[in-house]
């Protein structure tokens, strides 16, 4: 056995007790007798949709007065190779002090870097965002860093430059109905500790919305609290967007009207102002690919919520998994799913996705994508060009981390679906060389799906 196969398999084995999904595991190639796909229909016509309905959302609690010389949010991510960078943004009370400075140093060393921050306003707040992008960093190394030169020490971990040694981040979506929902989700995630995670959108249920802003508040607190580990480490968060995110849900939802589309920054940001202003990355557009060393491509798609999926997007996606063609990992993470678990198949925004990103999904050689929006996790079986086969493409997800379930396909009906389950989740995923491993979590803590299966000893 390879030996990077053996060290997945350790990661595996050492994790808490499984539970199963209620569906038995599949034996053999589950690519040599299933059930077939429909025959390829005609796009319905194109909706003028309504934001999605949410479950109903408490008014979160009030928020947490901050220890003395801590931030009100900090949240770190990157939008260059995370091998040698990092983006350190932090948020204080407007008016503390312009342009504030960062200091940082390499773990273990005595002397301190000050690097300058660039300052901007929380949408609809009396907060202000202060941002630093560290570059020309180590790969897989510790720095430590202080937001207030009296302040508490944190430190994050750069990635590593090959994927020699495991490379683990945890994902899902749809992130905060209720604050205690994404709070178990988030201390059942950090059992694993995580190099990163990445969220799929739907996350703070904003909206967009000006009176919404407290539930802003509340998502960064959340993080601020259950995402740093004991000794100080900040998980670094990649996000892609949603339809919570957005006014109306969609580029053409609310008053606005396809035709009123603009391809601009600014369109968008009215759009989605938090999203826009918050988040480093996708930055100016709401998508984009981060690329780990050469190993891993992370591509962050909008599924219609400020970007059309046809057109400029779907160009600029042949575009950049063509240049990436051959690298071990290319996963694309985007909101609305291909292949959903509780909605409609044959809904507009699913059959468009199928339509113009899964034939350069398979051309271009994807193996795995991340999917949410549904509140329910999901695996499929393989699929290929409609149908399933041995060869084809995993879709997980699904998206229920914080938010209240929904019920599910029956998965004996629904030829594409090997698991479908209404639960809170986190999906560990384990790269290690051309190696991939899934590892289905729910918020507390028990294992209730894996791909592809440990084998148990005889």
């Amino acid at each position: 056995m390879l030996p990077g196969l053996l060290l997945l398999l350790f990661l595996t084995t050492a994790c808490p007790v499984r539970e199963s999904v209620g569906v038995a595991l599949p034996e053999g190639d589950v690519g040599q007798v299933q059930p077939q796909a429909p025959e390829p229909q005609p796009l319905p016509p194109d909706p003028t949709p309504a934001a999605d309905t949410p479950h109903p959302q408490e008014t979160p609690p009030p928020i947490d007065a901050p220890a003395p010389n801590e931030p009100l949010g900090l949240f770190l991510t990157w939008r260059q190779d995370p091998t040698t960078t990092m983006v350190i943004d932090w948020h204080t009370l407007a008016g503390v002090e312009a342009d504030p400075p960062l200091r940082y140093r390499q773990r273990g060393l005595d002397d301190w870097t000050e690097v300058r921050a660039e300052t901007s306003e929380f949408p609809f707040s009396d907060r202000e965002i202060h941002r630093v992008e560290l570059t020309g960093l180590s790969p897989d190394t510790a720095y430590d860093f202080r937001v207030f030169e009296d302040g508490r020490t944190y430190y994050f971990r750069t990635l590593p430059g090959t994927a020699q040694e495991p490379v683990r981040f945890i994902t899902g979506g749809d992130t905060l109905h209720r604050r205690e929902w994404m709070e178990a989700t988030n201390r059942a995630a950090m059992q694993y500790d995580p190099d990163f995670i990445v969220w799929g959108g739907d996350l703070a249920y904003a909206d967009g919305l000006e009176d919404r802003v407290e539930r802003w508040y509340t998502w960064f607190e959340v993080n601020l609290q259950t995402l740093i580990a004991d000794d100080g480490r900040v998980v670094p968060i990649v996000v892609a967007i949603g339809n919570h995110e957005v006014r109306g849900g969609f580029f053409m939802g609310g008053d606005r009207g396809r035709e009123a589309y603009e391809d601009t920054l600014e369109y968008r940001r009215a759009m989605a102002p938090y999203f826009f202003s918050l988040f480093a990355f996708p930055h100016p557009q709401a998508y984009g690919v981060l690329d780990v060393g050469d190993y891993l491509s992370l591509i962050i798609l909008d599924t219609h919520h400020a970007t059309p999926v046809e057109g400029t997007q779907t160009e600029w996606l042949e575009t950049t998994l063509r240049e990436r063609e051959g690298r071990p990992h290319l996963i694309p993470v985007y909101h609305v799913p291909a292949f959903p678990s509780h909605r409609d198949y044959n809904h507009y925004f699913s059959s468009s996705i199928r339509e113009h990103w899964l034939p350069l999904f398979e051309r271009y050689g994807v193996e795995l994508a991340f999917e949410n929006h549904d509140h329910t996790y999901k695996r499929t079986a393989p699929i290929r060009g409609g149908e399933i086969r041995s060869d084809g493409i995993l879709y997980v997800g699904d998206g229920a981390w914080g938010v209240g379930t929904r019920p599910v396909h029956d998965v004996e009906q629904t030829w594409y679906l090997d698991r479908a389950k209404p639960i809170h989740h986190g999906i560990v995923v384990t790269l290690q060389g051309t190696h991939r491993h899934l590892l289905v979590f729910d918020a507390e803590g028990n294992i209730i799906d894996e791909y592809p299966q440990t084998p148990r000893p005889r």
